[in-house]
């Protein structure tokens, strides 16, 4: 089977659109338009599973849809004629002893990891709840989700995520496919060397002219007002902004010690094997 699926997976708001962002203005060479990625999509996407085996999945169950995930997907992927990028917020689970992401399909994932104190302000502002409720709902829990499974309304399916150290263990350890790491952090730092670094994993080459350009192109304060002036379709209802400061380290000041050493306690291993761990 051809492995035509290039992953962009992470825990959300760990810079994943700024990635997908970087393709785009990599690939086309243009202007980017934040409404118009040159990607494909995001696995957990309704549409593209009623469009590819018209159908109307809100009358599936759990079980029919996940395996229709893969089914679709190992379809995307032998009969497209280049890389397809697809975006994934789902933590790497199993549903029958399968894997829920097609590894026949996969030549390779993506994964952007951020240190979970700054995801938790972001993810904060992205969902429209307080620090205190998002670290209970999202980062500490176990059964943290996007998307209710009876959520008929939704354009898009459950997606299980974990803990943040669930997601991040699951993508890490689980998968039979190549998982290559990009830590939010280094593209703030060092983005020519680990924007490169990524494009060599992923089989694709370009000049070192057209990667510094997209780089430029795709700077966070660029994006930031593309979407004051035009807007952005992925922002949420209740964000304020779907890029909102993109600092690195943020945690230290708008973070009170309680709420540290309560997403500490629950994503140690992960934070350590990282280097996102301070005493």
């Amino acid at each position: 089977m051809n492995k035509n699926i290039i992953w962009l997976a992470s825990y959300p708001k760990s810079g994943n659109t700024w990635f997908r962002s970087f393709l785009t203005a990599l690939t086309t060479g243009t202007e980017v338009n934040l409404d118009k990625m040159n990607t494909d999509g995001i696995f957990s996407n309704k549409a593209i599973l009623e469009k590819t085996l018209d159908l109307d999945a809100d009358y599936l169950l759990p079980h029919q849809i996940e395996e229709y995930q893969r089914i679709v997907y190992n379809y995307l992927s032998q009969t497209a004629d280049k890389p397809k990028f697809i975006k994934i917020h789902d933590a790497f689970t199993f549903s029958n002893n399968t894997p829920l992401i097609p590894e026949e399909a996969t030549k390779v994932a993506i994964y952007l990891i951020r240190n979970p104190l700054d995801v938790t302000l972001s993810l904060a502002n992205h969902v429209g709840l307080n620090v205190d409720q998002t670290i209970e709902k999202y980062i500490t829990n176990p059964n943290g989700a996007f998307i209710k499974r009876k959520s008929s309304a939704s354009t898009q399916f459950h997606q299980p995520l974990g803990s943040w150290n669930m997601h991040v263990e699951s993508w890490l350890s689980k998968p039979k496919f190549p998982v290559h790491f990009v830590k939010y952090e280094d593209l703030k730092t060092k983005p020519f060397l680990v924007f490169s670094d990524a494009l060599k994993a992923m089989g694709l080459t370009y000049s070192e002219e057209q990667i510094r350009n997209a780089i430029a192109e795709t700077e966070f304060e660029k994006l930031q007002k593309k979407e004051k002036e035009k807007g952005f379709k992925e922002k949420p209802i209740d964000s304020v902004a779907f890029f909102r400061k993109g600092n690195v380290g943020s945690w230290r000041e708008e973070l009170t010690k309680e709420q540290i050493q309560k997403i500490k306690t629950a994503n140690e291993p992960m934070m350590k094997y990282f280097g996102y761990w301070e005493d």
